[in-house]
């Protein structure tokens, strides 16, 4: 990384980070200030702030947080260090704040807010270990800052339904032993026929799979929907389905009213309204892992299978589309978009973009803690640790089996 500390217009100094301003030229002080500000939640644990630079942010958040709660500061160059101490003393910071440029340190923290400047991702090095897992941390943040008042209106709009019926739901399963997880991955063309003969499995897809498993002629026993944005109605309009609906508690609210079959509401972890009304209602959380097909692992976990079978997760794309045909939320890859290489089941590399990346890792974590035991179908997706790709032959045994 090249650095050049310049002047600003107001008489502080300022820095260029590659060629790119890491804080404005006129008023670089009460910028990263405003910024903390706008990002700031006093709730959390801890903070853990990704670059030092000049410790503009790093003093503007000191300034709201507690000497109790511990400060985390990821340096991504050791240059910074100098830079910092070139302008502050590193060693009048107080005790609960912690400075580290070993990326180690940090990627296993938990619970801890993230407060990162979006310049700081457009300076780093594509290749760095912990950019893909930061781009999509950053990618949510804006995300929920663009649709936090719509989240909020769904919210409130979802509880008044009073679908809070997902325990006795799960005790009506007597026998709970193998379900399947369908999403719209490419390989669903392959594997959607399987279904057809699984009278002994449970079925749950994700909203924007159902009319490719109706047009099968298979009906689900249950759909999955998460997405917050009036669109996601299209994956149910005009299907005809009336099975179980669940729904993440700021899905959106109209999709979740027009379903004229039974509705269960998923009251999601990290969403402070949602569990706010959990302990109120003694009502359980699931994990969602940023995608509905996380939260549908979720949800089928808390029901209580033995087995999980994935469909159509692929997470990467070894051909030059995203979804299974049919699907509501298919498209061409253009060759303009950002790709990483991974490993698929058939051992050749696949291409795969930040967000998905980050779901790979949240299923080769969760898989792995997993009390289920979890397969794959998909042979040109991506691997999931600790989970073996079946054929169709094996897929049947099981079924025998269960």
């Amino acid at each position: 990384m090249q650095f050049e500390k310049i002047e600003a217009r107001d008489g502080n100094a300022t820095l260029k980070v590659n060629n790119i301003f890491l804080y404005s030229k006129y008023r670089p002080i009460t910028d990263a200030e405003k910024f903390i500000e706008s990002e700031f939640n006093n709730d959390d644990k801890g903070y853990l702030l990704v670059g030092l630079g000049l410790g503009y942010h790093l003093h503007a958040l000191l300034k709201l947080v507690s000497d109790s709660k511990p400060v985390i500061v990821y340096a991504i160059d050791n240059q910074e260090i100098d830079l910092y101490e070139s302008i502050f003393d590193s060693e009048k910071l107080p005790s609960n704040v912690t400075i580290t440029t070993d990326y180690k340190k940090i990627s296993t923290v938990n619970k801890y807010q993230i407060i990162m400047p979006l310049v700081w991702l457009q300076v780093m090095d594509k290749k760095h270990p912990l950019y893909l897992l930061l781009m999509d941390i950053k990618m949510k943040q804006m995300s929920f800052k663009r649709f936090s008042s719509m989240m909020e209106i769904n919210f409130h709009e979802n509880v008044q339904l009073q679908n809070f019926t997902l325990q006795q739901y799960q005790e009506s399963f007597r026998e709970k032993k193998i379900s399947c997880l369908i999403s719209s991955g490419p390989s669903l063309d392959i594997t959607k026929k399987w279904l057809k003969v699984t009278k002994k499995a449970y079925l749950l897809c994700v909203g924007s799979a159902l009319k490719v498993l109706l047009q099968e002629g298979i009906v689900p026993n249950g759909v999955i929907i998460s997405d917050c944005q009036p669109t996601i109605i299209k994956q149910l309009m005009d299907s005809g389905y009336t099975g179980d609906l669940f729904y993440i508690s700021t899905a959106d609210c109209n999709t979740v009213r027009s379903h004229k079959g039974d509705r269960y509401i998923l009251l999601q972890k990290g969403y402070k309204l949602a569990e706010q009304y959990a302990k109120k209602m003694n009502y359980p959380l699931l994990e969602t892992g940023g995608s509905v097909a996380t939260t549908g692992f979720s949800l089928l976990e808390y029901l209580g299978f033995n087995s999980i079978v994935l469909f159509g997760q692929d997470l990467g794309f070894a051909y030059e589309y995203t979804h299974a045909a049919n699907s509501t939320s298919g498209r061409k890859l253009s060759k303009d978009e950002q790709y990483i290489e991974i490993e698929s089941n058939s051992g050749r590399l696949i291409k795969t973009m930040p967000n998905l990346y980050s779901y790979l890792t949240w299923f080769n974590r969760n898989c792995k803690e997993s009390t289920s035991y979890v397969y794959n179908t998909a042979k040109n997706g991506a691997k999931i640790e600790n989970v073996p790709l079946i054929d169709e032959k094996q897929f049947y045994e099981l079924i025998k089996n269960s």
